[in-house]
């Protein structure tokens, strides 16, 4: 893997620009900040956040009323001010508290799991100035790619080191 750390995420931007249509395999952009459009430019896809949320929220939702009809209705069921043992409107409060407790606990279990984020596990951090101020740009190396090139690229387009890492993300 061939690294590029750069300064400037405008530079970063199109150097990244100009590596995706040379055909590199640009495996990520390691930036300290979101630079807008760069997920587009390499190719990232739209995330699946917004299904699994509703799922939880309706795992939420179901199991809200489930409870409240069988607790009012087959348990326990009581005559309060008049009202019919499945008075609806009075799920809503509960039907809601559950469906974004639900989908709270289920979002932060997919970000643990969808990050690696385990218990135990070190994380690998590719260069620690990404966490300040540097953004680097990480290239796949394959038998076919021209190593010569790819650094030379690097290097007009503004780098302030190109090095390569022997380890493999």
């Amino acid at each position: 893997m061939m690294l590029g750390v750069y300064d400037n995420p405008d530079t970063v931007f199109s150097v990244t620009e100009n590596l995706v249509k040379a055909g590199y395999d640009v495996h990520d952009v390691y930036t300290p900040f979101a630079v807008h459009n760069l997920d587009k430019v390499i190719g990232v896809k739209r995330t699946r956040l917004s299904i699994a949320a509703f799922c939880f929220a309706m795992t939420g939702l179901v199991s809200a009323i489930a409870l409240q009809t069988y607790a009012s209705y087959f348990d326990w069921q009581m005559n309060i001010g008049g009202k019919p043992s499945l008075h609806i409107p009075t799920y809503i409060p509960i039907t809601f508290e559950l469906s974004i407790l639900f989908t709270a606990f289920g979002m932060v279990g997919c970000f643990f799991i969808v990050n690696r984020m385990f218990w135990g596990r070190n994380t690998d951090i590719i260069d620690l100035r990404v966490t300040d101020d540097r953004f680097v740009i990480a290239v796949n190396i394959h038998s076919k790619t021209d190593v010569k090139a790819l650094e030379q690229t690097f290097v007009s387009g503004g780098a302030i080191e190109v090095r390569e890492r022997a380890k493999d993300l």
